[in-house]
């Protein structure tokens, strides 16, 4: 029999998944690097690395995609921004030799604004974080402002059909339609590039496979 989660269990995934914390962080880290890798690499696919690219990616996670992220081009730099110190942390030791190499650099933020230069960034990219942002059209005005003129923003999120099917995601998740988030990034002044729609199989947490459809959003400043 499937093991019903109480209340307080959900509200617990739902606070681990928008910020881990300890222990069960790390877990929580793992499990979302697993689940999370095919958005992630799609994500990355469409940022079209160049050499010499500085790249910005919000809630990176453990980082145990960034080895794959930075054999795409020569010389890349790579930024991280999160809101979990137990990430970070999780992160910095997964990548230790980029980070002392200072090809790597990780920033623990607020969630609300991003402490960087404007135009500091070729590529900024996010996974599965629009659904914590508590203001969606003020954040993009900070990733806007750290973006070069030239630059690609791409946004990976999963479907919201989808989403509202999980049990957690009624405790502090925002879930979006497709045409909402682009609408997000017009009204913020981007410039929307390419919308992909893609579909994967996925192992649930009770082992049986899903289908997730999730959208790769790409848009210039």
């Amino acid at each position: 029999m499937e093991h019903q989660h109480s209340e307080e269990d959900l509200k617990n995934i739902a606070k681990q998944l928008s910020c881990p914390e300890g222990e069960h962080g790390i877990k929580t880290g793992e499990m979302m690097h697993a689940s999370n890798l095919g958005m992630t690499s799609s994500a990355i696919d469409a940022l079209n690395l160049q050499n010499n690219n500085t790249i910005l990616e919000i809630g990176h996670g453990n980082g145990g995609h960034i080895a794959q992220l930075l054999s795409k081009a020569e010389n890349l730099k790579y930024y991280g921004a999160d809101i979990s110190e137990t990430i970070i942390a999780e992160a910095e030791k997964i990548n230790q030799d980029f980070v002392d190499k200072g090809i790597v650099h990780f920033e623990l933020t607020d969630g609300d604004t991003l402490p960087f230069e404007s135009n500091q960034f070729d590529k900024i990219f996010t996974v599965n974080t629009i659904y914590f942002w508590g203001n969606p059209s003020k954040y993009l005005n900070e990733i806007k402002h750290t973006l070069k003129p030239t630059g690609i923003l791409a946004l990976c999120f999963a479907d919201k059909t989808f989403m509202q099917n999980l049990p957690f995601t009624s405790y502090g998740f925002t879930l979006y339609e497709v045409e909402k988030v682009q609408e997000l990034l017009e009204s913020a002044g981007f410039k929307i590039k390419n919308t992909l729609k893609k579909t994967e199989q996925l192992k649930s947490k009770t082992g049986e496979q899903v289908e997730r459809e999730y959208y790769v959003v790409t848009a210039t400043a």
